[in-house]
């Protein structure tokens, strides 16, 4: 992409959120939804932010992105579902901008959902040697009532540093360790390890990746109570996520 379409990109805010459901295997609802960024002017977002982070736009564009999805996912907050949770990426150098904090409670502003409902997924694979430079941003967060989450553990070498260092609320297991997961022992032993210990401190574990029937059962029986992956739920445009919630809530109100 040329930096004139990047600028336009960001400049007219060419862009919109698909949100992908994040599933509680206990009850078989959603907890949330991971807000992606989606644009006709690049098919592939990671090579969009990844263009950005070479220009002075970079952290622009990560606040841009944010606000509109904070601003969509506002439009699913009803009565029946008033506590969902909504995960959004941000990367660490952007996490780590003087103005961060101040701008995402700016954004929060009159919305019907509280900080306790986002989670600020940080990706692990930008981690590298940078856990101890993050840690009193994430902390800054968790004071101001936000929830963190490590994504695509495992991905690279540092997710136990940052797991330790970070202590986030809740730990993405990169959809690598999903594939075939029901066929491999190593796989289930190395998810089965990360799920003990979020279990004894307090973690959330969150698989991603699950597609196929088999792999959801291995993941049941290992321990994994949160799932995210085209298994249960594809990313949708928020349009189709509010008539789904509509269909569900009428449901709900013939039966009461």
């Amino acid at each position: 992409m040329s930096r004139a379409k990047l600028n336009d990109l960001i400049d007219n805010e060419k862009f919109e959120h698909y949100y992908q459901a994040l599933y509680d295997l206990d009850t078989l609802e959603p907890i949330g939804y991971e807000a992606l960024l989606r644009t006709n002017l690049y098919k592939n977002p990671e090579l969009l932010f990844e263009q950005a982070s070479t220009t002075d736009r970079f952290y622009e564009l990560e606040c841009k992105s944010i606000k509109n999805a904070l601003a969509s996912f506002n439009e699913l907050i009803t009565k029946q579902y008033n506590r969902i949770k909504i995960l959004i990426n941000v990367f660490p150098a952007n996490l780590k901008h003087p103005d961060f904090l101040a701008h995402l409670l700016e954004f929060m502003e009159n919305k019907k959902f509280e900080p306790k409902q986002v989670i600020i997924e940080i990706n692990e694979s930008d981690i590298l040697n940078k856990a101890d430079d993050l840690t009193v941003y994430v902390q800054e967060l968790k004071d101001a009532g936000f929830l963190i989450a490590i994504d695509d553990v495992g991905k690279g070498v540092s997710s136990l540093q940052a797991i330790v260092e970070l202590q986030p609320d809740y730990v993405k297991m990169d959809r690598y360790f999903a594939n075939q997961l029901a066929t491999s022992s190593r796989k289930q032993e190395m998810v089965r390890s990360i799920v003990t210990y979020c279990l004894n401190t307090d973690t959330k574990f969150v698989l991603e990746g699950v597609e196929i029937p088999e792999d959801l059962e291995m993941a049941k029986s290992i321990g994994v109570s949160i799932v995210q992956g085209f298994l249960l739920a594809v990313p949708l445009p928020i349009d189709k996520i509010k008539l789904y919630q509509k269909t569900l809530e009428e449901a709900e109100e013939q039966y009461e």
